[in-house]
């Protein structure tokens, strides 16, 4: 009878024993469940937040490794697009940049580094697309293209951590050339200095921020004719144009005041158009008579329209920011915006910078002069499709707005007219 209830003591004891170690583990699978659910952020984007990519592109997105190019698979949206389409997706792979050329879209695919040339669709032709260079370049994170397409800044991140930037010259296949390729030849030179905030100028030249000399600079895309424009002990600058200058501003969050400035494209000293704002961020029309600024302010982002010529400003709706905004290449008092469909409601644009939040659009086109808002798009409403909207560029007659969708970093385009 001892015996007996011995054993039946140490198989209970057992039997709890097991019981508590099948609940602990429940406990720490439950336990790091709720940790990776309530973390947004992946963590190489908490390492990158802190190198000069961290602006919201590091999205963590899988690698294509060389060979793996999908330029070819189809979806709904990538099949024998023709100018009827309203919305379609020019690439449906990760994309580091593009620039808009006269029928065309050229563009650098993100994992690879390759270049393709996507021509847009007329009355008589769908979209094509065509592969401009098969030189392997894994993991692009930035591309700026001349505004002719023959040269390209890329810049990634080296194996030591830092940013690399390195500028390809585009030759286009001879005439007389018995290849049937159809590949373009490249040349390739790095850029030295740590080099931020780049932008292509008319031409040849290129504007960036020389962080290691707390200097504006230009030169040619290859680096050479370097010009100093202004130095400054503060170098956190972002670069935009205002015509024939630069509107120069302050990078942006909603915990800290911004300032906007003209600096002219030969050199001299800021003058400020715009500031304190928190979250101050700016974009001009061709002949700088006017500019769309955003900026956080008493809980909320604002956006708003200023006359240069009179310093007047008025307040637009709904309100976006201006990264999600472009000027008309046609028509200086018209712009086009991504505006999100459920607003703004967090500190911006600080969280989107970070990845942290994205956004559904609308597609608007605003008039200044006459003051109507039109609502161009819908993707969500009438594809059920989330774009956020990025870096748009219009066609040089305003008939395409190309963008990236920030969300996933894929081409797409709407059809304005």
């Amino acid at each position: 009878m001892t015996i007996g209830t011995y054993r039946s003591d140490k198989n209970q004891m057992k039997t709890k024993t097991i019981l508590l170690v099948i609940f602990a583990i429940i406990i720490l699978a439950f336990t790091g469940w709720l940790l990776l659910r309530d973390s947004e952020i992946p963590i190489v984007e908490t390492i990158i937040d802190g190198l000069p990519f961290g602006s919201g592109e590091d999205i963590n997105i899988p690698a294509l490794g060389p060979g793996e190019d999908t330029v070819g698979e189809t979806t709904s949206f990538d099949e024998s697009i023709t100018s009827e389409d309203k919305l379609f997706r020019i690439s449906n792979t990760p994309v580091a940049g593009f620039v808009v050329l006269n029928d065309r879209v050229r563009y650098v695919d993100r994992a690879t580094g390759h270049i393709f040339d996507a021509t847009l669709p007329t009355s008589n032709t769908a979209l094509e697309k065509n592969r401009v260079t098969n030189t392997t370049l894994p993991k692009i994170y930035e591309a700026h293209f001349r505004s002719d397409g023959s040269e390209v800044l890329l810049r990634s991140i080296g194996e030591t951590g830092g940013v690399e930037s390195m500028t390809l010259t585009l030759t286009p296949p001879s005439t007389t050339s018995t290849s049937t390729d159809g590949l373009y030849s490249v040349s390739a030179t790095s850029l030295r200095g740590d080099i931020d905030s780049p932008l292509p100028g008319t031409g040849n030249v290129l504007f960036y921020v020389l962080k290691d000399t707390n200097s504006i600079v230009s030169s040619t895309f290859t680096g050479n004719s370097l010009r100093t424009l202004f130095n400054s002990e503060f170098d956190n600058w972002r670069l935009g144009r205002a015509g024939n200058s630069l509107l120069v501003y302050t990078k942006a969050s909603a915990d800290a005041p911004g300032f906007a400035y003209l600096l002219n494209s030969s050199g001299g000293s800021l003058s400020k158009i715009l500031g304190p704002l928190n979250g101050l961020t700016a974009v001009t029309n061709s002949n700088n008579t006017r500019t769309l600024y955003s900026y956080f302010e008493s809980g909320k982002t604002k956006l708003s329209v200023r006359n240069s010529q009179s310093g007047a400003s008025s307040e637009i709706l709904p309100a976006t920011l201006t990264e999600k905004c472009v000027w008309s290449n046609t028509n200086n008092a018209v712009f086009f915006c991504g505006t999100p469909i459920a607003g703004i409601v967090s500190r911006e644009p600080d969280n989107w910078y970070k990845g942290m939040t994205h956004f559904s659009d609308y597609v608007w086109r605003f008039d200044t002069e006459s003051e109507i808002a039109q609502l161009v798009s819908n993707p969500k409403m009438d594809f059920d499709i989330d774009l956020d909207v990025f870096k748009p560029t219009l066609s040089n007659d305003d008939s395409y707005l190309i963008f990236i969708n920030k969300r996933d970093l894929t081409l797409w385009s709407v059809k304005l007219d």
